[in-house]
């Protein structure tokens, strides 16, 4: 995997970050605490523990189909999430080391090794290998995750081991060539397969957020129906960047006109979600006390993608040499996504 693919993850990651949400629960109902949260680590234990499979199979049954499901879809989110991790530290790795079989540091970078490099724990990568022989059967996604199991682990323990080493230098880097040995030889076949993973799971929150939202606007939740829209219409905006294979390092390349149709559509929508709010009525069917829930940041949404087109339109590329993403970039209209992203969880799911 080499260190150009990072802009592409980076935009799949926020289209799958609200997958996650995107099972968002109506306030009119109370789902048991595994169905919101995913399948507590007690019974999960207990279903690893079990002796028998007539054993683990009656743990499995204290779940419905439907929690089930669901909690097997959050785990894999959560999955889809740390790939993206796994993703954006070898693209960073590799902006320090050179991209060959044998361990050799890139000259003039400026950077140190293992910069933003983050280990990741393993626990949720064991708790998906188990679910991929669990019902509901998720096709080929359960075979994606038995096929990147090995790679994967072994790329998030090094990482691991690198955002902890302070003496990766000793003895001519010994340790950093071992570890560069291991992340040499399973990056691209884990690469080989999380981008298929992340693609099959943004396919399947595409196809269960637009559900909900028609569930949401059937039963006139319009604040939660608005916020819900904002966001899928952001995650469409990153979608249409990606698709056009277009990044931060070459913006002035992206095509405007669909994004224009989607702003146009963003604008729109944020007005009936302030204007929903604005309605006392409206507030207590969702059972909503505070008349901002997001305080202004779907209207920063749309500041961030009129900041991105004039960036465009200017025909001069984004600074990204500072840190941080800057005003224009798509890197800053992803992360207003995901803030809007984190405000919809706490305020419709959590």
């Amino acid at each position: 995997m080499k260190k150009n693919s990072l802009s592409k993850a980076m935009a799949v990651l926020l289209v799958t970050a609200l997958v996650l949400s995107g099972c968002g629960s109506s306030k009119e109902k109370e789902p048991r605490e595994e169905n919101r949260k995913g399948l507590d680590r007690e019974a999960f234990t207990e279903m690893a523990e079990s002796e028998s499979a007539q054993e683990a199979q009656e743990a499995e049954d204290e779940f419905t189909p439907e929690e089930m499901d669901l909690i097997k879809y959050n785990y894999y989110v959560t999955l889809n999430n740390d790939i993206i991790e796994v993703m954006d530290s070898i693209g960073y790795y590799y902006e320090v080391v050179d991209y060959t079989e044998e361990f050799s540091l890139l000259p003039d970078t400026g950077l140190t090794y293992g910069y933003r490099v983050y280990g990741k724990n393993t626990d949720n990568l064991d708790d998906c290998v188990m679910l991929a022989d669990m019902e509901p059967d998720y096709g080929e996604l359960d075979a994606m995750v038995k096929e990147m199991e090995e790679p994967l682990r072994a790329l998030m323990e090094t990482f691991s081991q690198i955002s902890g080493s302070h003496d990766y230098a000793d003895n001519q880097y010994q340790k950093a060539k071992e570890y560069h040995a291991v992340i040499y030889a399973n990056a691209d076949a884990f690469a080989a397969v999380g981008y298929d993973f992340v693609d099959a799971i943004a396919q399947l929150g595409n196809e269960r957020t637009a559900k909900e939202e028609e569930r949401l606007k059937e039963e006139g939740m319009l604040i939660n129906y608005n916020a819900s829209r904002a966001i899928s219409i952001g995650r469409a905006v990153l979608d249409e960047a990606y698709n056009q294979g277009v990044g931060d390092e070459n913006l002035t390349e992206l095509d405007l006109t669909e994004i224009q149709k989607l702003h146009d559509e963003l604008v729109q929508v944020v007005a009936d979600f302030n204007a929903a709010t604005e309605d006392n009525d409206q507030l207590v069917k969702e059972s909503l006390s505070n008349s901002r829930p997001f305080d202004g940041l779907l209207d920063g949404l749309i500041d961030a993608l009129e900041w991105t087109m004039k960036q465009v339109e200017s025909g001069e590329l984004p600074d990204m040499s500072g840190s941080g993403a800057p005003l224009g970039s798509l890197g800053h209209f992803s992360y207003v996504l995901g803030q809007c992203i984190d405000r919809y969880n706490s305020v419709f799911v959590e």
